[in-house]
């Protein structure tokens, strides 16, 4: 992990210092599964196998299969509550509820 090293010591050089608290790290190195833990800077960083970036998970394999069941999960909830809400019954027409 000599990268976030390397990193952490040119932040310091600018007033800088980076959060180790906060920071995982997402590889996909066999010798590092996802969750053990990663020496970096005298610090011990958590493995993950997946990060958000802009709303979206990457998985470390590329695959996009668990965000595609996560927003089909919210689109899920959201029509069971326009259903619990008894919205298909009412006399709003097809098209306004659509």
């Amino acid at each position: 992990m000599l990268a976030l090293e390397i990193m952490s010591h040119e932040a310091k050089s600018l007033g800088l210092q980076v959060n180790w608290l906060k920071t995982k790290i997402k590889t996909t190195d066999a010798s590092f599964p996802p969750g053990s833990l990663v020496p970096v800077a005298g610090d011990m960083l958590k493995s993950s196998s997946r990060s958000p970036y802009l709303g979206v998970d990457i998985h470390n394999t590329g695959s996009s299969e668990y965000d595609i069941r996560k927003h089909i999960a919210i689109a899920h909830n959201c029509m069971a509550s326009l259903d619990r809400n008894n919205i298909w019954q009412s006399s709003i027409s097809l098209p306004t509820m659509l």
